[in-house]
């Protein structure tokens, strides 16, 4: 599996008004993504996802980018990782989470369009 960088970097949010006026407007990041439940930011380098608590049982979670999820997540398999479920096909993007030896979620992710993270000169 070969890891091609930061996708997205992820938080539970309580009050998703609220954590929506903090990172657009007290820290200015560009919003790219906003609904109800979910909001995405343009962090330079990394997207940041918002995700309302109780859509997921972390309270951060990591997202890795990768050219094949199906392979990385047989490769995953093979080695012994606890997956949490087969890869799954968002249609933005298709998907596998597995844990840390802490139970730490990272996912692995692939872009639809084949792109990852914020940095367009990584594309």
């Amino acid at each position: 599996m070969n890891i091609r960088g930061t996708d997205f970097v992820m938080f539970q949010v309580t009050d998703m008004p609220k954590a929506v006026r903090f990172y657009g407007e007290i820290l200015g990041l560009p919003q790219e993504v906003d609904t109800e439940d979910f909001a995405e930011f343009n962090g330079g380098n990394v997207t940041l996802s918002l995700i309302r608590a109780g859509e997921m049982e972390t309270g951060g979670t990591i997202a890795f980018a990768v050219d094949d999820v199906e392979a990385a997540y047989a490769e995953l398999k093979d080695k012994g990782a606890h997956l949490e479920g087969e890869p799954v096909d968002h249609g933005c993007c298709k998907a596998v989470t597995v844990q840390d030896p802490d139970g730490n979620v990272v996912i692995i992710h692939c872009r639809a369009d084949g792109t990852f993270g914020q940095d367009p000169e990584s594309q």
